[in-house]
């Protein structure tokens, strides 16, 4: 996902070239004992191989062997409100910025409010996840890697997405609202249990499972640093040789 730019490559000649030629001048120097002669020698070579590593440089840019391609692919992190999708999601991009690879999180946190008009009718959620799920597909198609952490409980607008991308990977995290009130650090069941929340899914609206959902983590048995090692161990086996 990642190449040298003209710029890249020529800094890089220079700055070993400047290395190398101190050696070789210092070499001849001490050989000959001619500081002229060393430094000409030295300038001589140093405008020598420098053009030459720069074509060196460029000549296996250009060269396909050797080189090991990271297809760009969908994680669709999915699961009821507070069931660690996002800090998940986080941790996924972590792992996978360290490999060097083009990451992009979206979240529903940061996304949402773009369309403040959305709200959460069965409707309006399906075709908001829709939006998303356009979206994640162009980044992959430009060959970034996307996580997308999103509650989109219904089936309908997962499997939407799932036809839009090429490699799309999706894993369910799996839980209670129960458990997941324990990881409510913002208040959010407490507004359910207010009314001010309303269409919430595991509390008064369905989860729709998949039956083609790619990994299911049981959440109510899993911390998050377990299932983020087993997602990427899955990621892994399945992109990163």
């Amino acid at each position: 996902m990642y190449r040298d730019s003209n710029t890249r490559t020529l800094l890089k000649t220079v700055t070993w070239r400047i290395t190398a030629t101190a050696t070789t001048t210092i070499l001849v120097f001490l050989f000959t004992g001619a500081i002229d002669t060393a430094i000409q020698v030295g300038l001589l070579e140093l405008l020598a191989k420098m053009l030459f590593y720069y074509l060196h440089e460029r000549g296996w840019d250009k060269i396909k062997w050797g080189k090991e391609e990271v297809p760009a692919f969908v994680l669709w992190i999915t699961g009821i409100p507070c069931s660690g999708k996002t800090t998940l999601a986080t941790m996924i991009k972590e792992e996978l910025s360290k490999e060097k690879l083009r990451v992009q999180h979206l979240d529903s946190h940061d996304v949402r409010p773009l369309f403040p008009e959305t709200g959460f009718t069965r409707e309006e959620v399906n075709n908001h996840i829709k939006r998303v799920g356009h979206l994640a597909s162009m980044l992959e198609k430009n060959g970034i890697i996307t996580i997308a952490s999103f509650v989109s409980p219904y089936r309908e607008s997962r499997t939407f997405v799932r036809k839009l991308c090429q490699n799309y990977v999706e894993v369910h995290l799996d839980t209670t609202a129960e458990v997941a009130r324990r990881y409510d650090h913002n208040g959010f069941y407490k507004k359910v249990d207010e009314g001010i929340y309303k269409n919430v899914p595991g509390v008064d609206v369905e989860y729709e499972i998949c039956e083609n959902t790619e990994y299911t983590l049981d959440m109510t048995e899993k911390n998050l640093e377990e299932a983020k090692q087993e997602i990427m161990q899955v990621i892994k086996s399945r992109y990163i040789k």
